[in-house]
């Protein structure tokens, strides 16, 4: 399960981009992490056509945030205030465990979490603001 970070990373060709690339054939993504992803290609100067263009042609599977993943992600919610880990990181890691899959990242806080959910970095960077 990609993290917006790592998408991100491989727009930009960052390091670590390398290993999101290699990691794409078999990734999914969250709907509300491709939300962020496009948010922040676009606040940084991208023109709206050419990112969703770019990310289109990525050919990712993306995956619903819809009432199950809602439900199932409940357990989650104290990560915001004691961890900071925002809703979208959130949604990441639920479908990551909901698709019992290794959420891909650069936040290397997640790896500290013990939620049930396989983390692997691509990077190692300090915690997103």
């Amino acid at each position: 399960m990609l993290d917006s970070s790592a998408l991100i990373a491989l727009v930009r060709g960052e390091p670590g981009s390398d290993l999101v690339q290699a990691a794409l054939p078999a990734s999914l993504i969250c709907a509300v992490n491709l939300f962020e992803t496009m948010t922040k290609l676009i606040r940084q100067g991208g023109e709206p056509k050419l990112v969703e263009r770019y990310l289109r042609g990525l050919s990712l599977e993306i995956v619903a945030w819809d009432e199950e993943l809602a439900w199932e992600s409940r357990d989650l919610c104290p990560l915001a205030w004691t961890h900071g880990i925002s809703l979208a990181d959130r949604a990441c890691l639920a479908a990551a465990r909901h698709y019992r899959i290794p959420a891909l990242t650069s936040d290397a806080v997640w790896k500290e979490l013990e939620i049930g959910v396989e983390v692997a970095l691509f990077r190692q960077s300090k915690r997103r603001s």
